[in-house]
């Protein structure tokens, strides 16, 4: 979900009210297999990921399975917080080098049930910092080792 380059205010433009469930997919590029970005002032809020089983391949995983905002100013930079909120994202499975990369910010939002496999790090990775993360709960999170270590 991409937010539109225009905001005509007033919470007309934002991305809010949608369900996303049971997602089979892999990104063959090295990008993302889910990526809730906003911009300009639009807001992403009241949205629910519930599944997303990663099908790449462990020669070539993908950069993160579920990628929120972007740190990068092309984008925006780092959105102010409350504009990324009430997100809830559970049932994840990923061997991407980034299960779950928080790369703007993040409020009032649940994150749960998320494995990492067969890829190095933590399942949640905070690339714009922890300081962008507030009343954020993380709970069963899992990283497991590559196969053979």
């Amino acid at each position: 979900m991409v937010s539109a380059a225009i905001n005509r205010g007033d919470g007309l433009d934002d991305i809010r009210n949608i369900t996303i469930r049971n997602i089979r997919g892999y990104c063959a590029g090295g990008h993302h297999i889910v990526r809730f970005l906003n911009a300009s002032g639009l807001r992403i809020h009241d949205v629910l990921l519930d599944g997303l089983i990663d099908t790449s391949g462990s020669a070539k995983p993908g950069r993160a399975a579920i990628k929120i905002g972007d740190s990068n100013p092309r984008w925006g930079g780092v959105t102010p917080l409350g504009d990324t909120c009430r997100i809830v994202i559970s049932n994840i499975m990923s061997r991407s080098q980034h299960t779950v990369l928080i790369a703007g910010s993040l409020s009032e939002s649940i994150v749960s049930n998320v494995i990492k496999y067969d890829a190095e790090g933590p399942p949640i990775t905070f690339e714009s910092g922890e300081q962008n993360i507030r009343n954020v709960v993380f709970a069963n999170l899992q990283g497991m080792p590559p196969a053979g270590e």
